[in-house]
């Protein structure tokens, strides 16, 4: 059955397969590294967009709501760069006197990063007119986000002799040799954080969180995920009973037929709200044809395609009374809450970022 989203007067219906979604999920597991190799670019051509974006099923779903819909209308082409997003990072900071691409997908944490450094143009209100329509919790310096992804944990329940509830059951012996940790490079550099607050550290003090999560990998052999593909994959062939996964993600594996559930940890879930920044330092064609970009990231029917197909909530009011009225994806004011518990320090995440990293490969990943 062809996936189509219909607007209507009040609702959007998905006509989607079963079979076709895990297709996707599936199908990027074997095209995943393939997608990670990234080649030097030359400098943007006329009617040209180039993005910076981590890749996987994330980017199939971000090409077929907005990118192809965009470059048809506008006639332009459109180009990603994909990798690891501590590496991109990297490489805006390192480009600051001549970037070379025009938009950059990152979660807000990120973007306040970016936007701290003066690397990022923040949206434009008389090109992006729908930003107004994001409710204010998702608006941030220099970036807004498109849809709220909640990260927890999510556990096996057939096999977990448990009800989780925390996240230090990450540490239970019990899941010894079959937990996970995300990489570095793809969320793990903000899940630490989190962990570290709940071992009694701070974003000055990661004392705590290097320690505890060495113990993970060392002791209870913990499997360091890539991606979502990997983690998922891990997950369907039962190498792993534990780890901290994304809400949407555990649905997609409950639907194949995975037995999970997914946790809001008791001490806070990780509340990411992802979209694109458009980096600074472009032309000022560029940058326009950008701002226009971002404006249909949070357009409502868009905005609300995008949430029904990947299962998160949008960020746009519109949007979000075009679901349809059997939509599961809006969080409740309970879940809500507990997404608002833990807080960081943005600017000394900033400032430490690569002195962490580097303990972490040190500390954490070293034999």
């Amino acid at each position: 059955m062809p996936m189509l989203i219909l607007p209507g007067q009040d609702r959007l219906e998905l006509h989607i397969s079963r079979r076709e979604l895990f297709r996707w999920t599936a199908g990027a597991l074997g095209g995943l590294a393939a997608g990670l190799i990234d080649r030097p670019r030359p400098a943007a051509a006329a009617g040209e967009l180039d993005f910076l974006f981590p890749g996987g099923t994330w980017k199939e779903y971000f090409e077929r709501i907005y990118t192809a819909p965009f470059a048809k209308e506008k006639g332009v082409q459109v180009v990603f760069s994909v990798g690891d997003v501590a590496q991109q990072m990297s490489r805006v900071i390192a480009e600051r006197q001549n970037e070379r691409f025009d938009l950059f997908h990152v979660h807000q944490y990120l973007a306040a990063q970016l936007a701290d450094l003066d690397l990022v143009v923040p949206p434009d209100p008389r090109i992006v007119t729908n930003l107004g329509d994001v409710d204010p919790a998702f608006r941030f310096p220099g970036f807004v986000g498109k849809v709220l992804a909640p990260f927890g944990l999510t556990y096996n329940i057939k096999k977990s002799g448990k009800k989780v509830a925390s996240w230090t059951d990450l540490w239970d012996p019990a899941f010894a040799g079959r937990v996970a940790i995300p990489k570095w490079d793809w969320v793990g550099n903000t899940w630490f954080y989190a962990v570290n607050r709940v071992w009694g550290g701070t974003e000055e003090n990661v004392d705590p969180g290097m320690a505890k999560c060495r113990e993970l990998v060392k002791k209870s052999r913990a499997i360091v995920m890539n991606s979502v593909e990997h983690g998922l994959n891990l997950f369907q062939t039962e190498e792993i009973l534990i780890a901290p996964f994304y809400t949407a993600r555990t649905e997609q594996a409950k639907q194949a037929g995975v037995p999970v559930e997914f946790v809001f940890p008791e001490e806070g879930g990780l509340n990411w709200a992802f979209n694109v920044v458009i980096i600074k330092g472009r032309s000022a064609a560029q940058t326009t044809l950008a701002q226009e970009f971002l404006n249909t990231t949070i357009s409502p029917v868009r905005n609300a395609e995008f949430a029904i197909l990947t299962g998160y909530p949008p960020t746009s009011r519109k949007a979000m009374g075009l679901l349809p009225r059997t939509s599961n994806v809006l969080l409740t004011p309970a879940q809500m809450a507990n997404l608002g518990k833990l807080r960081f320090d943005v600017k000394t995440m900033l400032l430490r970022r690569d002195s962490h990293a580097e303990r972490w490969n040190k500390e954490v990943l070293a034999s």
